[in-house]
């Protein structure tokens, strides 16, 4: 068979051999132009000249030997288009329109020399080199899955938003909440029936200011519960068009149930409650080891007045809350004194100090007088005082009451009933009394001592001090130095019609005398506690207008106010039995000089112990 044979069976009607140079580019653009659109559209199924192409070549593959040679043609011409393919700008398809066979094989690049060409090099653009064929299907299928799944979020999106309209359409919103209780997802005759249930098993419940919430079951005092008409209105009100954002927030509601049960049995159950038995204690200004002060605060513990708890219990009750705060209610029962209250006696104490005032009655007669010392600490003298900004009062009433107690009453002598106990030279220790006409001993003048008391609190000193007295015993320091410093006293024994004169414990005289008449009431010497009141010398005694005598004395010694004195009085004898119908008019007549000596020794206050 010849050639043109071969081509009319498997050739492409154009032999290779006989194309000219400007069929050849055509033809090259055309293998140019269908590649591109195989890149583009990979999914594309191959184009009839690659189909062509294959059964060309196994058409070939069984021809004779002239056959290979023009297949050998075509795989060169095949090289020269890929050649062309890589170093001219693209064509469009040739004139036929259909791409020719095997334009679209890939082939391998390889080096070639530059070719000549009719058209100019400055008439044809440098072309662009293509990005990889892999790179761009591997982005364009990234971009197709992308777009894929959004869509496919967006729908679940979709149908999560209706499917949650359709979930709550007619019932609550998620994570509503009313008087504690979940009602999402119910309706509102679920919601009401649960709120009314844990209404009615909680009852009533108290949260005290401590400790974990205390709970009256509503069966303990005959409750029941009902809800008030559109009780649930306002949950139920929230838009379920955005309900999803339920999800993420919670919304509580209360509403006040309305409660039927006996306050007769609510009062009696709260009475009978164990709130607790810790009593309050009042804050209490204490001192510190270095002496300074500071305030121990009030505890008010923790029991209940239960008439104050019931009567708010009732009210909130009626109310329709039956939660109730113990502390809003002012039933616990508070400390009376509290740190804040304490302030100004703190800043009082810090004024003052730790001021302590002794009264010291220690400088009497020790025989016959009660002596000792009393202290008035800060402690007592701050329940006395309040304070009103830098002034101070003090209470007088307080002061007076510890002057009468701890002064007057334990060591005034000159008191009615007061007895001596007394140890006479020949009877022993005896009980005298301080007699009708007695005027020996204390008598403190209360009035005056407290005001006295009172300055010295105001100054915040610490003294030593003796109150103010209005009679005074013998002080045995103070009338003479320290001539006497104790038992120093005269002593006149009526019975053994004598007298001993002692000095500092030691007898500084003794003598007879004469007493007053015995066998005449009127005249007779009265026994008792007296003193030495006043020394005169001379001095006339008596007058005839009223005692019906006159007479003078060298030396007088009063010891009663009513005219009885010690004196001298010239008489044959002293002692023995003269006195029963021969003695004085009361007083105690002495030898001259006794009278003289005791005269010169005596002081002003010395005791002067008659005994019967």
């Amino acid at each position: 068979m010849n050639n043109r044979d071969q081509n009319s069976h498997g050739g492409t009607g154009n032999d290779p051999r006989h194309l000219t140079k400007d069929e050849m580019r055509e033809k090259i653009k055309a293998s140019l132009a269908a590649k591109e659109a195989s890149e583009f559209h990979p999914e594309t199924p191959k184009s009839t000249s690659q189909r062509f192409s294959g059964q060309a070549y196994r058409s070939a593959s069984g021809n004779s030997a002239a056959e290979r040679s023009r297949s050998e043609k075509a795989r060169q011409i095949r090289d020269a288009v890929s050649s062309s393919h890589r170093s001219e700008p693209q064509t469009p398809p040739s004139r036929s329109g259909q791409p020719r066979n095997n334009e679209s094989r890939e082939i391998p690049q390889r080096r070639q020399q530059p070719r000549q060409s009719n058209v100019a090099v400055a008439e044809r653009p440098r072309p662009v080199p293509p990005r990889h064929y892999e790179e761009v299907r591997e982005e364009r299928h990234g971009g197709r899955i992308a777009v894929i799944a959004g869509i496919a979020v967006l729908a679940v999106l979709l149908l999560s938003y209706i499917a949650g309209l359709a979930i709550y359409h007619g019932k609550f919103l998620p994570k509503t909440y009313v008087n504690g209780v979940d009602i999402g997802g119910m309706n509102v005759e679920d919601a009401q029936n649960a709120v009314l249930s844990t209404a009615q098993d909680m009852g009533l419940t108290f949260i005290p200011k401590s400790g974990d919430p205390i709970t009256f079951k509503g069966s303990s005092f005959g409750c029941t519960v009902t809800l008030p008409d559109n009780a649930l209105a306002a949950p139920a009100d929230e838009s379920h068009a955005a309900w999803f954002k339920k999800l993420f927030s919670k919304t509580e509601y209360t509403v006040k149930v309305q409660d039927s049960y006996s306050e007769d049995a609510l009062v009696s159950l709260i009475a009978a409650y164990d709130w607790g038995n810790v009593p309050p204690t009042d804050a209490k200004v204490v001192q510190n080891e270095d002496g300074s002060f500071t305030i121990q605060p009030e505890d008010d513990g923790n029991m209940v007045d239960t008439q104050k708890l019931s009567d708010y219990t009732i009210a909130q009750m009626r109310e329709g809350n039956n939660t109730i705060n113990m502390a809003e209610s002012d039933c616990y029962k508070k400390a009376a004194v509290t740190a804040e209250s304490l302030k100004p006696t703190l800043e009082l104490y810090n004024k003052i100090g730790a001021v302590e005032i002794t009264y010291d009655m220690t400088d009497r007669e020790e025989i016959f007088d009660p002596v000792g010392t009393e202290k008035l600490d800060h402690a007592t003298i701050m329940d006395w005082i309040t304070t009103d900004g830098g002034d101070i009062t003090v209470d007088t009433d307080k002061a007076t009451a510890w002057v009468q107690e701890n002064i007057a009453d334990k060591y005034d002598t000159l008191v009615t009933g007061y007895n001596f106990k007394f140890k006479a030279t020949e009877d022993g220790e005896i009980t005298l009394p301080i007699g009708v006409d007695g005027i020996y001993g204390w008598k403190t003048n209360v009035t005056a001592t407290v005001e006295k008391l009172v300055d010295y609190i105001k100054a915040g000193d610490a003294v030593t001090i003796e109150p103010v007295y209005k009679v005074e015993g013998f002080r045995m320091n103070s009338n003479a130095g320290v001539k006497y410093t104790g038992n120093t006293y005269i002593e006149v024994d009526i019975c053994h019609q004598h007298l001993w004169y002692y000095v500092n414990g030691e007898l500084f005289l003794e003598s007879d005398v004469v007493t007053g008449k015995e066998s005449d009431p009127e005249r007779a010497t009265p026994p008792g506690a007296y003193k030495v009141w006043s020394r005169e010398s001379p001095r006339k005694l008596g007058t005839y207008a009223v005692q019906g005598y006159e007479t003078w004395v060298n030396y007088w010694m009063p010891v009663t106010y009513t005219g009885i004195g010690l004196h001298d009085l010239n008489r044959s004898a002293y002692g023995g039995d003269i006195y029963i119908n021969n003695g004085s008019h009361g007083c105690i007549n002495l030898p001259l000089d006794v009278a003289k000596k005791i005269y010169d020794e005596v002081t002003i206050n010395t005791p002067v112990m008659i005994i019967p």
